[in-house]
């Protein structure tokens, strides 16, 4: 019973391409193990170490997320229902090079790569006397340009992929501008706020537009029950709950530190899916 548990919920989706990657049951384990992990290893891990969870340093994470999320695109079918590399394939088998390009594998091989250059990174700033953020962005870039190269030369979608990009800027500034200008509010006047209002802007913004307008499919349960009602209201969903959980943690959130990683860890989420969205819209696959 156990095993047949395990290998429809959990292996199949790993190393079956028939599977889809996600379900309701993978989805709440997986999401629990990665807030347990988060929250009770790295961050305090990292708390330690002295690492100042700000805005320089979400910013110079960026590069880390996009080669994470282009190193996935290159296994997603494209428009000829062929990936950018297909030679690797869905295995549950860490030993092999497949594992680490499909979820959740490709996850852990970027939380391993960036890790190792944080700490690296730090080292060389130390000798360098100088600040280690320009550092660490530059090693997550040149990570990630291979994939990302990769990615940009089998794109057959670039109208998609742009016009997304120019509809998340135009939306980001107007609810931007909504709470600053109009509302009076201070919220997304604090750049980490709007900078993970905007990663969760992506996302649904990204999903709206290959679901509406190019035909693709959902694989996230819990996403696919909002968007079956509307599309549309899978980006309002989407910048609403992150708009309440960041009011919540600047009222509620004492240590600034842990406000900053709680920003940081929805601005990752975001931007992951989101950019991941991006990639498969440009490649004309199913999202």
């Amino acid at each position: 019973m156990f095993w047949e548990f395990a290998g429809e919920y959990f292996i199949n989706p790993i190393e079956n391409p028939f599977y889809q990657g996600y379900n309701a049951v993978n989805t709440l384990v997986y999401g629990a193990i990665l807030l347990a992990i988060a929250f009770f290893v790295v961050f305090p891990v990292l708390d330690r170490k002295g690492i100042k969870f700000d805005f320089s340093f979400a910013l110079s994470l960026l590069p880390f997320i996009l080669f994470g999320t282009a190193l996935r695109a290159l296994t997603a079918a494209g428009t000829a229902g062929k990936a950018v590399l297909p030679f690797l394939v869905k295995t549950a088998n860490p030993l092999e090079a497949g594992f680490w390009t499909f979820t959740p594998g490709v996850w852990f091989l970027t939380f391993g790569v960036t890790i190792v250059a944080l700490f690296l990174s730090r080292a060389a700033a130390k000798r360098l006397k100088t600040g280690y953020h320009k550092i660490f962005a530059g090693v997550g870039l040149a990570a990630a340009m291979p994939a990302l190269l990769l990615n940009f030369a089998s794109f057959s979608n670039w109208l998609g992929f742009f016009s997304t990009i120019a509809l998340v800027g135009v939306v980001s500034g107007a609810v931007v501008f909504l709470f600053s200008a109009v509302l009076k509010r201070k919220l997304l006047r604090d750049r980490m706020n709007a900078m993970a209002m905007a990663g969760q802007a992506i996302d649904g913004i990204a999903t709206f537009v290959a679901m509406g307008f190019y035909g693709f499919s959902e694989m996230h349960p819990l996403s696919d029950a909002i968007i079956s009602v509307s599309p549309a209201l899978f980006v309002l969903a989407k910048i609403g709950v992150v708009l309440a959980i960041l009011y919540y943690v600047e009222k509620t959130i004492k240590g600034k530190n842990l406000r900053g990683f709680i920003k940081l860890f929805l601005i990752i989420l975001g931007f992951s899916t989101g950019t991941a969205s991006i990639f498969k819209l440009g490649l004309l696959t199913t999202i």
